[in-house]
C-alpha cells in the first residue's frame, strides 16, 4: 500500500482570510490549484493526499485521518500565530467529511466559523463506504476478510458529518446534494440535506434532482461565482 503523506500548497499568503480545501477522493493537485485561484481575496490551502487516506484497512484509515487532522489543526495554529483568524472551508465528496469535521473543531474551540461550502456528501460515512458504489473494492476485501459492518461502523462513526456539526448551528454552510448520488447513497446524502433545512438557520442547500454524483460534482465545481459570494456575504 502507498505510504501514507500530506502536503500543503497555498497561494494568496498575503491575505488575512482564509479558506482550507479539502478535494475529492483521487483528485488531481492541478485541478484544485486552478480552482483556488478564483478566491483571490483568500489565502488558499490545499491539503492534498493520495488515495489510501481511504481503505480497507480499518486502522490505517483511522490513522490516516488522525494524521491529515492534526496536519490541519497545526497549520491552522499557525496561521493564528500570523494574525489570521478568519477561516473558511470547501469539501468535496470524500473531502467534505473533514472539511466539515475541521470547521467543527475550530468552532467549538473560537467560536466561529466563516463559512462551509460542502459539494457532496452525506450523513453517515460508514454507511456510505458500505453501500456506495465507488467503494465496492474495499466491501470485496472486507468480504474476503470476514469484516463485518460493526467493525467499520464503530471505528470509522466519528467521522460522519451527522457527528460533526454540533457547533456549526450558526455557521453559513452552503452544501449541493446530489438526489441520485450512487457513492453517498441517496437517502444518506437527503438525510444531511434535510438536517441543514430544517435545523441550520444559515445553511443553503441545493439539491440536484437529476445528475449523479461525478456529474454533479463536477457541475457544483464551476459554480465558482456562487460560492465566492456565499463566503463573502456577511
Amino acid at each position: 500500500m502507498e505510504k501514507f503523506w500530506v502536503e500543503t500548497h497555498e497561494n494568496g499568503v498575503e491575505n488575512k482570510k482564509a479558506i482550507l480545501i479539502f478535494p475529492h477522493w483521487g483528485a488531481q493537485l492541478w485541478q484544485y490549484q486552478l480552482f483556488a485561484k478564483w478566491f483571490s481575496g483568500f489565502r488558499t490551502i490545499i491539503f492534498h493526499c493520495p488515495d489510501s487516506l481511504l481503505s480497507s484497512d480499518i486502522e490505517a484509515t483511522f490513522r490516516n485521518f488522525d494524521l491529515l487532522e492534526s496536519v490541519i489543526l497545526s497549520d491552522i495554529g499557525h496561521l493564528k500565530s500570523k494574525g489570521i483568524y478568519d477561516f473558511s472551508f470547501y469539501g468535496a465528496s470524500l473531502g467534505s467529511v473533514m472539511a466539515l469535521r475541521a470547521a467543527n473543531i475550530l468552532a467549538f474551540a473560537d467560536g466561529r466559523v466563516g463559512g462551509v461550502v460542502v459539494n457532496l456528501s452525506c450523513a453517515d460515512f460508514p454507511f456510505a463506504t458500505w453501500n456506495g458504489s465507488a467503494t465496492k473494492s474495499l466491501r470485496e476485501d472486507w468480504r474476503k476478510n470476514g469484516v463485518s459492518y460493526s467493525e467499520v461502523n464503530q471505528a470509522w462513526s466519528y467521522l460522519s458529518p451527522i457527528n460533526n456539526l454540533s457547533r456549526l448551528k450558526e455557521t453559513k454552510i452552503l452544501f449541493f446534494a446530489s438526489k441520485n448520488d450512487a457513492v453517498m447513497n441517496p437517502p444518506n446524502v437527503m438525510g444531511l440535506a434535510d438536517t441543514f433545512a430544517n435545523y441550520f438557520p444559515k445553511a443553503e442547500v441545493h439539491t440536484n434532482a437529476f445528475l449523479g454524483h461525478y456529474l454533479g460534482g463536477a457541475k457544483n465545481f464551476l459554480r465558482l461565482r456562487t460560492m465566492r459570494n456565499f463566503l463573502e456575504r456577511p
